[in-house]
């Protein structure tokens, strides 16, 4: 272990699907260029044997297990993480779904260099593929209902030129993302009203708030086979994400934007349609 790097906690939300979650595992300890980290495993009560498996395998795979009582949602259950991490003298936490696959070994190396180097970045993110190879764009700029109705395709188009470009963003992809802890604490971690969609945007206006940027590189990148679990665990997964990105949607439209109710109405009519278009 490299005492002079900054410590890192790597926290892994585990639902249904343990088997990714050991593979990751196995993953970053046999091909990450980086020595001072710890994982942190935490199952989000899954319904199925995962708590057992994965407290079994704590000890001989190396990591910290929590066993979550109740599926307290993606925001709750990282912040178990994000915030043992900052009690315990992390410099930062490394949110990573278990359907993540790493491209490069310094990858982690890269994000902390880059999180070092600036003392406004509270998050750092790096380029993602989607299993069709297609590269995820950035969100460039702060979301608008514009952006995120009408506009959309049209904001899209405009993202993907900045796919390949270094730089200052709004927000990175919660897929994979490095935080940084005295940045976390004091914006409180993520809004835990949430359960499933939109964390990023919601903490990216908890950081510019207190004056902190996000930051994406795409030098290194992971791969991403998008809701794994959600797609395993549930017959009704697309209900399911209506459900749920409207709740956030409206959280962070309203307390985060402070949009009046018929922007709000509009942005959520319009973005259900399309997705049922789709």
């Amino acid at each position: 272990m490299d005492d002079n790097q900054p410590k890192v906690l790597i926290i892994i939300l585990n639902y249904g699907t343990y088997d990714l979650t050991i593979n990751l595992i196995n993953q970053i300890h046999g091909g990450l260029d980086y020595q001072n980290y710890s994982i942190m495993v935490v199952d989000n009560c899954s319904p199925n044997e995962s708590a057992k498996v994965l407290g079994e395998k704590s000890n001989e795979l190396e990591y910290l297990f929590v066993a979550n009582t109740n599926n307290t949602g993606y925001a709750a259950g990282n912040n178990i993480g994000i915030r043992y991490g900052i009690e315990h003298g992390f410099d930062y936490s490394w949110i990573l779904n278990n359907d993540v696959e790493l491209r490069e070994k310094d990858v982690l190396k890269k994000m902390v260099a880059k999180a070092e180097s600036e003392e406004r970045i509270g998050c750092v993110g790096p380029m993602i593929y989607s299993v069709s190879g297609e590269i995820c764009a950035p969100y460039v700029s702060r979301l608008t209902i514009w952006k995120m109705t009408l506009g959309a395709v049209m904001e899209k188009r405009h993202r993907k030129k900045y796919c390949k470009v270094p730089r200052e963003v709004y927000r990175v992809h919660g897929c994979c993302m490095l935080l940084k802890n005295s940045v976390m604490e004091k914006v409180d971690c993520m809004d835990e009203r949430t359960f499933l969609y939109g964390e990023e945007a919601i903490l990216a206006e908890r950081m510019l708030s207190k004056g902190y940027v996000s930051y994406y590189i795409p030098s290194v990148s992971v791969l991403h086979k998008e809701s794994a679990s959600l797609k395993r665990m549930s017959k009704k997964g697309k209900k399911l994400r209506i459900t749920e990105s409207r709740k956030s949607r409206e959280l962070y439209l309203k307390e985060y934007r402070h949009y009046p109710f018929f922007a709000r109405w509009f942005c959520h009519a319009t973005i259900t349609l399309m997705t049922y278009i789709r």
